[in-house]
């Protein structure tokens, strides 16, 4: 499912339009990708955890060239998904 199939079921669900399902889905984003920047840990109850995480520097290697270079420390994500999400998706 891509952004504009999801805005549309959400359009649906919630009975809005298409346009402010999409205006959700960006500042929802925005919000998430503002408090992890900071530092913070965020938690949906029955959906899960997404965390910030730190990459530390380290040697890669360029498969085509086989030339090393330094890879730059970075934060990504992290999600852990919830019990009650997991189960609800292998209960059928």
């Amino acid at each position: 499912m891509n952004k504009n199939s999801f805005s549309k079921e959400l359009t649906r669900r919630l009975n809005c339009s298409n346009i402010e399902a999409k205006t959700f889905i960006k500042e929802y984003h925005n919000l998430l990708a503002d408090v992890i920047q900071q530092g913070s840990t965020v938690k949906f109850q029955y959906f899960g955890v997404f965390s910030p995480h730190e990459r530390s520097e380290r040697m890669g290697r360029n498969p085509q060239t086989g030339y090393a270079c330094k890879v730059q420390s970075k934060v990504t994500i992290k999600f852990k998904p919830s019990p009650y999400l997991v189960k609800k998706i292998n209960d059928k």
